[in-house]
């Protein structure tokens, strides 16, 4: 092999974990992003409906969808390093 492709192997193994890290940041933030979309969404349905019934069961879709946003935005938080803290 010639050096410079030698060279970029090496740099690939050095920056293994950084480039795991970077990739799972990213997909993360996408998630929490379409998470937040369906939240908005589920919000905006129990505004508009009016069988008690199903209220109730898009009510306990939407306190998921939260629960999990939160676990995620507190396992993206600690990724970076920051500090999270419920905010009400």
């Amino acid at each position: 092999m010639k050096l410079r492709k030698l060279l970029k192997k090496l740099n690939d193994y050095l920056y293994e974990e950084e480039y795991k890290r970077h990739d799972r940041d990213e997909g993360l933030s996408r998630v929490l992003k379409k998470l937040k979309k369906k939240e908005l969404k589920l919000q905006e349905e129990i505004a508009g409906e009016m069988d008690e019934g199903e209220r109730r069961l898009l009510e306990q879709e939407l306190k998921i969808v939260h629960s999990q946003r939160e676990k995620g935005v507190r396992l993206l938080a600690e990724a970076r390093g920051k500090s999270w803290e419920k905010r009400e």
